[in-house]
């Protein structure tokens, strides 16, 4: 474990004063990620909303609160999971990542998860979703489902920020959640009676460091 935490601490290092693109001129903080570096599974979500950029820290607001007692559902916590997301700072008013910052940004996200080599993905909404699964279609017609995608199992599901605006919401994501522990308790392995999928194919239509490294 010691060396995957060594490696995204010297890979934090090298990318936190990133200048990219234009976000880093209204960021508070970078927001690199945090969670247990040998972690099996792995979430990644679109971008930090506003309290991710003033803690410095991934899924800590409203949402945060809801992603910890779906982890709590099926006898996880942050510990157990490693957190990213698509962007490591915060869009002006919590707008969707523009294309060109996706392009940017990517690949630290790719270099993330090539460190901590996790068995599963779990890409919470839209862009998350179609950047993992290299994808144009929608949330709607993939969540839920498991895909292979190097090696690796993905399961898109919904953002966690969706219950505050649709609170029904939260049952599918329990639903989701426990289709998360059944794999994980199988050891990710797919019964091949069940129907999974590779992933689709393209279709029209000043930080403290030992704080923002968090557990890993």
């Amino acid at each position: 474990m010691e060396e995957k935490r060594e490696r995204l601490k010297q890979f934090f290092l090298e990318i936190k004063e990133c200048r990219k693109c234009g976000l880093h001129s209204t960021r508070n903080k970078f927001v690199f990620g945090s969670g247990n570096a040998e972690a099996d599974i792995m979430f990644v979500g679109e971008a930090p909303g506003k309290n991710e950029d003033l803690q410095g820290l991934p899924f800590v607001g409203r949402a945060g609160s809801i992603l910890d007692t779906l982890l709590a559902s099926i006898d996880m916590t942050r510990n157990d999971i490693f957190i990213a997301n698509v962007l490591k700072c915060r869009p002006p008013g919590n707008r969707d990542p523009q294309a060109e910052e996706v392009s940017i940004c990517k690949d630290y996200l790719f270099s993330q998860i090539r460190i901590i080599d996790p068995r599963m993905i779990c890409t919470l909404g839209k862009h998350s979703t179609q950047l993992i699964l290299d994808t144009k279609q929608g949330i709607t017609g993939l969540r839920g489902k498991v895909f292979t995608r190097d090696g690796r199992l993905v399961i898109p599901i919904n953002h966690p920020a969706a219950v505050l605006y649709t609170p029904s919401r939260m049952e599918t994501l329990r639903q989701d959640f426990s289709r998360i522990k059944k794999l994980a308790d199988c050891g990710y392995v797919i019964d091949p009676g069940t129907g999974e999928k590779p992933a689709p194919k393209e279709v029209p239509d000043s930080e403290d460091v030992s704080e923002q490294l968090g557990l890993f």
